[in-house]
């Protein structure tokens, strides 16, 4: 399966092809660079991967139309995830479509450390919105296109669980 990846500024072809076909065994190929990744189910949204002999836990959160929010040891932020076909289409656009509406919700328990815009605030897509503090890693959440804060759901020091809102975006 072919793909399109994007963090930020960054996007990669990624390929990905499972070697085994009873097991979580995939061949993963990011540019040109090939990957061994033995993949396993730690629970709902976590996944323990063993990529190359090194022990990695990645928590994966879906929130829709093709965006991840993906958090690592190294930090965390949206992946968009797309085909080939539908990245180009992307591009022809110039990436522009009609405003959307996005409610970003927490992706695992945690609690609001700090928030770093007002709503009413216009944001860059991968801005700084709010610090969540969850698994004792403070997770920046960021805007993941550019738009306007419409709504923020939280304060300072409040606890969250998964899947409740943190702030809605336009």
């Amino acid at each position: 399966m072919d793909l399109i990846v994007r963090s930020g500024s960054r996007e990669e072809k990624v390929r990905v092809r499972r070697e085994d076909r009873d097991g979580d065994v995939y061949e993963v190929t990011i540019g040109d660079r090939t990957y061994r990744v033995d993949a396993a189910r730690a629970r709902p949204g976590l996944q323990s991967l063993l990529i190359e002999g090194a022990q990695h836990e990645v928590a994966v959160r879906h929130q829709g139309e093709g965006v991840y929010w993906v958090s690592t040891a190294q930090g965390s932020g949206p992946v968009e995830v797309s085909d080939p076909l539908t990245a180009l289409a992307t591009q022809t656009r110039g990436g522009k479509g009609g405003r959307r509406r996005q409610t970003v919700k927490a992706y695992m328990p945690g609690r609001v450390v700090t928030l770093l815009v007002e709503e009413g605030q216009e944001v860059a897509a991968g801005q700084g919105v709010l610090v969540l503090e969850a698994m004792k890693m403070e997770n920046e959440i960021r805007a993941e296109h550019d738009g306007t804060v419409t709504k923020i759901h939280v304060q300072p020091g409040q606890a969250v669980d998964n899947g409740n809102p943190l702030f809605e975006l336009e």
